[in-house]
């Protein structure tokens, strides 16, 4: 049966110019022919499609190879590349679940590209985006049947471990990084999962993260939830939902949020942070736990648990055998948040409070400015008499007072002079019956008539 395929590819791109598989339009042609074939054989054969289609990937895959090794182990592009892209429809079309001969395709076309753009940029970006983004059109026929077919493929590269060698240009070397985490060429070489936050897609990101997204892409870029932050800052307090969704996803992978500034001191990296992202605290948008303290456990557990199954390649098929309850790995796999109390009743709005005052104190006063009419005011004021209260008489007990308090009553009666040359007088009763104000304008002259007692 694999000398039928072979004779099927040869023939046919042997008929086609070298760019003839360029357009979408020819590649379903040849796949519909090749999908005729496989149900033929899986009649005559007596053999499920799937193993037949199975078989007829492998073919591709050395009809490639074989094409490769006679230029030189260089890749001829063209019709003889895209060959590559028709097998990877068929695994999905027909059903493929053999992951060892998918992960040999994926392999196969990293290779020469050096990049998955054109399994993630049609279920980022929909079908025809990729035409202007990359230059090419999408086999599949809509965003849905895209996020689907990225699915299937994200799955059978996570069930084995699927790692390649990566150059990353910050760090000067190749580094071993797994098949959601690839970069993107046309995107900038970002990881598909700042792709997703750039374009505001929490839906994707859910499933990224759910397979073993790194929350932080290792493609050597800044902090991707910093970036997150920083874009739902632009437009003061109004925030995209979708912007919003994101930033609630991807905080659930992240035990504690890094605060920038380094190296400066914690103090006032804190207090940093808080003047350019403080009305994300503010809102309620941001965890203030996240930044400054410490989260729930259960949190921290999560986070832990989904490291251990993200560095071993078990996301997220492997949470189905931790035996725990049904809600519990629901939690972890991302699909499910568990409510309860994790903060103190305040909320922690009394820190957010001192936050505030402490921001407010370091901000520079604005100096006054200085013109004749105010210095003419000012000495206005100046000259301006305080008005002075005095108390002339007295004339009731006031009950309790020893000798000692009578001394010191006396004492502080005769000591209360006034700057304007009045003077009050009291006797050792406590009691008062006129009270005058002296001075200060429109206030001189008015007297108490009431008693007034001490």
């Amino acid at each position: 049966m694999e000398f039928i395929f072979e004779c099927f590819y040869e023939d046919t791109l042997d008929k086609l110019s070298r760019s003839g598989l360029q357009d979408r339009s020819s590649r379903r042609d040849v796949l519909d022919h090749l999908n005729a074939i496989i149900g033929g054989c899986s009649d005559g054969q007596n053999m499920l499609p799937e193993e037949v289609a199975r078989i007829a990937v492998l073919a591709a895959v050395r009809y490639h190879r074989d094409k490769k090794d006679a230029n030189g182990d260089v890749c001829l592009m063209g019709k003889f590349h895209n060959i590559l892209y028709i097998a990877l429809r068929t695994c999905w079309d027909w059903g493929v679940r053999d992951s060892a001969v998918v992960v040999v395709l994926l392999e196969e076309i990293y290779a020469c590209e050096k990049t998955f753009e054109r399994i993630f940029l049609g279920a980022l970006f929909g079908p025809h985006a990729p035409h202007f983004i990359a230059g090419w059109r999408s086999d599949f026929r809509d965003q849905d049947e895209n996020t689907r077919a990225m699915v299937y493929f994200l799955h059978h590269a996570t069930s084995l471990d699927m790692t390649l060698p990566v150059w990353i240009a910050r760090y000067e070397q190749e580094r071993m990084l797994k098949f959601i985490d690839i970069p993107i060429e046309s995107c900038g070489r970002s990881s598909p999962l700042r792709v997703a936050l750039q374009a505001s897609a929490p839906d994707l990101l859910l499933i990224l993260l759910r397979y073993g997204a790194e929350p932080n892409p290792p493609d050597g870029g800044s902090s991707a939830v910093i970036a997150l932050l920083d874009k739902l800052t632009e437009n003061g307090r109004n925030y995209l939902y979708q912007n919003v969704s994101c930033l609630q996803i991807l905080l659930r992978n992240i035990p504690l949020i890094e605060m920038p500034y380094k190296p400066i001191i914690y103090g006032t990296r804190r207090e940093m942070f808080f003047e350019r992202y403080g009305r994300l605290l503010i809102d309620k948008i941001l965890k203030k736990e996240q930044v400054y303290g410490v989260m729930s456990l259960r949190h921290l557990c999560r986070c832990r648990i989904r490291d251990l199954l993200r560095s071993n390649g078990q996301l997220p098929e492997g949470i189905d055998t931790l035996r725990l309850p049904r809600r519990l790995q629901r939690y972890i796999d991302l699909m499910e948040e568990i409510e309860g109390p994790e903060t103190s009743s305040n909320d922690g709005s009394d820190d957010v409070k001192d936050l505030v005052k402490q921001v407010a104190m370091r901000k520079p006063k604005k100096p006054l400015k200085c013109s004749a009419n105010n210095l003419a005011s000012a000495e206005d004021n100046q000259n301006v008499t305080t008005p002075v209260i005095t108390i002339t008489s007295a004339d009731r007990d006031v009950d309790g007072m020893d000798g000692n308090n009578d001394s010191s009553h006396n004492h502080n009666s005769n000591s209360s002079s006034t700057s304007s040359g009045s003077s009050s007088s009291s006797n050792s009763n406590g009691r008062v019956s006129n009270v005058s104000v002296t001075g200060g304008g429109d206030t001189a002259g008015i007297v108490l008539d009431k008693p007034l007692t001490i």
